[in-house]
């Protein structure tokens, strides 16, 4: 018992030396994955000097790279059950990009880094339809197809909920004025002349919402009044 008492004394140790030498939150990657235990670190730990009082250096098997930066991350990493260690994170160990990105906080880097991901995959994932027009999106075609959920009387659930909320007072929508396909950029004046029944100058709403309904109603109403 008293060599698993002394055990759990010196794991526990370098916390308390945390917990009285409080600097700053750990930002620092934590290898193996998981994260600190605790959110203030110590201070780096003491420089080591050989007898003759000269620093004590160690051998190093990695490029050591001069950039300006000199940073130091240190944080403690569990070892085993009732040990810790010090992992320490250093400018000189990475190239002057990743050193320059790391010497930022880990919450002023991450939305970055998060979003340039999200642009950059929208842009190399759509760049082979830059300038394609599908005809399924030209102004004809929507507006056809609107006929063709009247005519049908496609009514789903999500247009009923829509028209309840719309009669509570002024409600915007999202679906009935954001883009809704990838090539709405350049096709907002885009005509199928193939289809001139279903012309429009401009082009309407992209779902068949109750202003769609009326403004259809009327435009055959003329259609069947008008002499042929």
């Amino acid at each position: 018992m008293s060599l698993l008492r002394a055990a759990r004394q010196r794991a526990v140790a370098p916390l308390r030396l945390s917990l009285g030498g409080a600097r700053g939150v750990a930002t620092s990657a934590v290898r193996l994955g998981g994260s600190p235990p605790f959110l203030h670190t110590p201070p780096p730990p003491p420089p080591e000097f050989e007898p003759d009082g000269t620093p004590k250096k160690y051998p190093l098997h990695q490029p050591i790279w001069d950039h300006g930066y000199e940073w130091e991350h240190w944080t403690l990493m569990p070892a085993g059950v009732f040990h810790t260690v010090y992992y320490g994170d250093f400018a000189q160990d990475y190239p002057p990009y990743w050193a320059w990105l790391q010497s930022y906080p880990m919450w002023v880097v991450s939305p970055i880094l998060i979003m340039w991901a999200l642009i950059m995959m929208v842009i190399f994932q759509n760049a082979g339809s830059i300038g394609i027009r599908p005809k399924r999106y030209t102004i004809e075609w929507m507006q056809a197809n609107r006929e063709r959920e009247r005519i049908e009387n496609t009514n789903p659930v999500t247009r009923y909920l829509d028209r309840r909320r719309t009669e509570r007072g002024g409600t915007w929508i999202a679906q009935y004025a954001l883009p809704w396909h990838p090539y709405w950029v350049w096709m907002h004046d885009t005509h199928d002349p193939d289809y001139p029944e279903f012309y429009l100058a401009k082009p309407g709403s992209p779902h068949l919402d109750q202003d769609s309904y009326k403004r259809m109603d009327q435009t055959f109403r003329n259609q069947e009044e008008a002499p042929e």
